[in-house]
């Protein structure tokens, strides 16, 4: 099996030209082209950028001098990055090496100096020199710190880890890539190759069933980054957990999905998913199976030579042969394994010298020294008093004088030697146990803490809490004012929350914009939800960072032990499902945990499970209805909705599953189909009938939309401007600037843009102007409460109508289900009009749509036909 995901993985989770090259402008706009394209092609395929970055180099050499030097150095680092992905770290050593040479020049301490020190410790790493990696490692972490580059040393101790890992020490390599997460948890990679080797310490230790966990959310990462090398590497990790727990079914199909994958586009990790399958199928005693498989495994695979990889599938092959009598094969297998398996355990004691010679300090160096001191003085004594005896016994005082003051002092320096090393060693626990940027107690001595807070309640038969804090729109100000005046706000909350707690609990931070309360005796109820209320009121409203106004807010869960839970993880579970109900249900407010939110979650993952196959199944479809024009009352185009009808359960409503498909990152994948089947139908309706289609505010942030609209535009042959983009106020609330980006893209297209629900939400004026919409939508709420007379809804669409005319939008009434309703919205000006009234919601406008602009179609309502033109 393999032991990490990728070394370079580790070492280089995002490349980026260092700040110094990035101050060097301008720079020759070829280089920066060829940079950028080394750069994309790293992860997903290194001899393409390493070809690239070899280019590259050509170009830095044509430079002016002032900026080859740096320009070359970095093609080099690249250069070097892609040999270490290709696993040669002997070629990459001395590019490296000669790049660091140029950067401790010209540019010393920048972050490419920093960065070029990490690759240096992952080729020492890969070589077996992790005594020349650690010291690597610890000043590109120092160089990084200074530059204010959270995120680089989150990598720093995503490398320490691996190093403990290769040593198995696996306590010590969760609680770095926990550290790391506290540091920086924001990027892609990163979670990904943490989730991945944490689930490797935890197969590891045994704990498949976590280990299956951490390789899920792994998958879903690498899913996201599309990339089918990654995916597969964590397959074959996850159908391992799966099959060591003993459900080779599930690992059978896990293993299946990553062969296709793999024969598509990773066929270098088809080997390792062949032995996957050969110890699935010798398991279920399947031994004709299990020796097809083998053979695939070891196709072309020199036998004396195989790589640390191939360690287990040895094993796996030895038995296979040995059950079928052909011992000469289950011989050379088994030589095979214990070569690798020699060189193994040979390496995590080699990694466990290094990392021991490393931890102790010079501290622990002068307590050896004094040690020898004091047994050097011993032998002093036994020698001085041989000659007293034999030659000066005169002098006996003098010497037992001198030796007693040895000893005294080697007494002394020992004892003022262990002090140094206790105090190291609190040090090194201490920060274990902490967070690094606040101070606040990590993720791991939170679990330590609630663990004693609920024996203590065993014993003592009192109750402990546990309460969750979340912060409300954190993501808003990384996103706007960067991650340094983030980074500032969580310490300064951490001040209040280290206030709130006193002396009474224990405050703690999970990382992100996570926070936690450890209450060991909660005396009340009330008591819980006033400390709750105080800490709410403390974060929300204004913060000043660094002369800069911040708005955030927190919303808060938690649970009660043992009335609800005396487990750790049962109990940390139901505070995070009370957080979710309390985020769900308007924020800023602090829930206690009821069983019902048991329920719900459970009901959650039954509806998000079947949704994943729902659309594989044929059980989604799409429904359209009418919008007509408000005068002539044609029909001028048709909304595309979403509808389910779950095999067990009937119609559910989009209410209950658009959001389980967003929080489940399924809406991506859902909104394509939606698009490419809406676009299909609408091909067919007559040229002037538009289709309008929502869009999710996750799609419009993922960045992938504009090229699934340009895929459904070109295989429908549908004209763009026939294509209506519903989008919601929540679209604008997080990163603007890629928000405007991908709307303006949109709308260059020649796409139409309408803003659904306007009024509802935030109804800031400033949407309006950030993105040229084609329509404004009014809630049904206002129509419904207009025509009951509310003189402050028809005010308000009043309002919504004038703007729009004045920035030559439309407006659409939506909700319309009486004719008294349509002559209202009339009345008040609204060009369009959408509702019951003139159809439901129908998966076929075939026969609608293609009707002339002279038939009539009659739509019966409260017993009064209502004919109108169909357009």
């Amino acid at each position: 099996m393999e032991r990490t995901i990728i070394t370079a993985l580790l070492f280089s989770a995002a490349l980026n030209i260092s700040a110094a090259h990035a101050q060097s402008e301008p720079v020759d706009s070829a280089f920066e082209t060829q940079i950028t394209e080394t750069k994309s092609t790293m992860m997903s395929d290194p001899g393409t950028a390493l070809k690239s970055a070899r280019k590259a180099a050509i170009i830095a050499n044509t430079m002016p001098k002032t900026e080859a030097a740096l320009a070359v150095a970095t093609s080099q680092w690249l250069e070097g990055e892609a040999l270490t992905r290709l696993n040669k770290p002997k070629a990459a050593m001395p590019v490296i090496s000669d790049a660091l040479k140029t950067v401790k020049r010209v540019a010393p301490n920048s972050k490419l100096n920093a960065d070029l020190l990490k690759s240096s410790a992952a080729i020492a790493i890969q070589t077996g020199k992790v005594e020349q990696a650690l010291p690597m490692l610890h000043e590109a972490y120092r160089m990084y710190g200074d530059l204010d580059q959270n995120r680089s040393q989150a990598i720093i101790l995503h490398n320490i880890g691996s190093i403990y890992y290769e040593a198995r020490d696996y306590p010590r390599v969760l609680d770095y890539y926990d550290q790391a997460k506290s540091v920086y948890s924001d990027d892609p990679a990163l979670n990904l190759s943490s989730h991945n080797n944490r689930g490797n310490a935890l197969r590891d230790m045994g704990k498949f069933g976590e280990a299956e966990m951490e390789y899920a959310e792994a998958l879903k990462v690498a899913k996201e980054m599309e990339s089918p090398l990654l995916q597969t590497r964590i397959l074959t990790n996850l159908a391992f957990a799966q099959y060591s727990q003993g459900d080779l079914g599930k690992a059978e199909k896990t293993t299946l999905a990553g062969l296709e994958i793999a024969q598509a586009g990773a066929a270098d990790w088809e080997p390792f998913l062949w032995g996957t399958r050969a110890q699935i199928a010798l398991a279920g005693n399947r031994l004709p199976e299990a020796e097809r498989f083998v053979s695939k495994a070891f196709e072309g695979v020199d036998l004396k030579s195989s790589t640390m990889s191939y360690r287990d599938y040895h094993s796996t092959a030895y038995q296979v042969f040995n059950a079928l009598g052909r011992y000469d094969q289950a011989l050379k297998h088994l030589s095979a394994f214990k070569r690798l398996d020699d060189n193994g355990r040979e390496l995590a004691a080699s990694t466990n010298s290094a990392l021991l010679a490393a931890q102790f300090d010079n501290a622990n160096r002068e307590l050896e020294i004094s040690k020898l001191e004091a047994k050097q003085a011993q032998r002093d004594l036994m020698l001085a008093k041989s000659q007293t005896i034999l030659r000066y016994t005169s002098l006996v005082l003098v010497v037992a004088f001198a030796v007693i003051g040895a000893l005294f002092f080697a007494v002394v320096s020992i004892r003022r030697r262990r002090k140094a090393v206790s105090a190291a060693n609190a040090q090194l626990s201490h920060a274990a146990r902490h967070d690094l940027l606040t101070g606040l107690a990590n993720r791991r001595y939170f679990r330590d803490l609630l663990s004693d807070a609920l024996a203590n309640t065993h014993n003592n038969g009192d109750r402990c809490a546990v309460m969750l804090i979340d912060l409300d729109r954190f993501k808003a100000v990384n996103d706007t004012l960067g991650h340094n005046i983030g980074d500032k706000l969580l310490c300064h909350i951490a001040e209040h929350l280290k206030e709130a707690a006193g002396d009474k609990f224990h405050a703690v931070r999970l990382g992100g914009d996570e926070f936690a309360f450890v209450i060991p005796n909660a005396e009340s109820d009330s008591e819980i939800e006033e400390l709750g209320q105080r800490v709410i009121d403390d974060i929300c409203g204004t913060h000043v960072v660094e002369g800069t106004s911040v708005n955030v807010g927190a919303t808060i869960g938690y649970a009660i032990a043992p009335h609800d839970s005396d487990d750790v993880q049962t109990l940390t579970r139901f505070a995070d499902l009370a957080l979710y109900h309390g985020k769900e249900s308007g924020r800023g407010q602090c829930v206690r945990y009821k069983k019902f939110m048991q329920v719900e979650a459970d009901e959650r993952h039954i509806l998000e499970n079947d949704l994943r196959d729902a659309l594989h199944n044929g059980d989604l479809s799409v429904a359209y209805q009418s919008i007509v024009d408000a005068n002539s009352e044609e029909i001028i185009g048709y909304e595309a909705l979403l509808r389910w009808n779950h095999r067990t359960r009937g119609e559910i409503s989009p209410a209950v599953f658009i959001p389980i498909a967003e929080e489940a990152r399924l809406i991506g994948n859902i909104g394509n189909w939606v698009l490419r089947t809406a676009c299909a139908q609408a091909k067919s309706w007559p040229d002037h009938v538009r289709l309008s289609v929502n869009v999710s505010a996750l799609q419009v942030e993922g960045g992938g939309l504009a090229n699934s609209i340009i895929g459904a535009l070109a295989s429908s042959g549908l004209s763009p401007d026939r294509l209506e983009l519903e989008v919601t106020e929540s679209v604008f609330l997080d990163n603007h600037e890629k928000t405007d980006a991908t709307l303006e893209n949109l709308r260059s297209l020649g796409i139409n843009l309408v803003l659904d629900d306007f009024g509802t939400g935030y109804s800031s004026l400033g949407y309006l102007r950030r993105a040229s919409f084609s329509t404004i939508k009014i809630d049904r709420s206002f129509v419904k409460s207009a025509t009951r007379g509310s003189s402050e809804s028809m005010a308000i669409i009043r309002a919504i109508v004038s703007m729009a005319q004045e920035l030559g939008m439309k407006t659409t009434a939506e909700g319309i289900e009486n004719i008294r309703e349509m002559d209202v919205m009339r009345d008040l000006g609204c060009t369009q009009l959408q509702g019951y009234l003139f159809s439901r919601p129908t998966q076929s406008v075939s026969d609608q749509a293609s009707n002339s602009s002279d038939s009539l179609a009659v739509i019966s309502f409260s017993n009064t036909e209502l004919k109108r033109k169909v357009g």
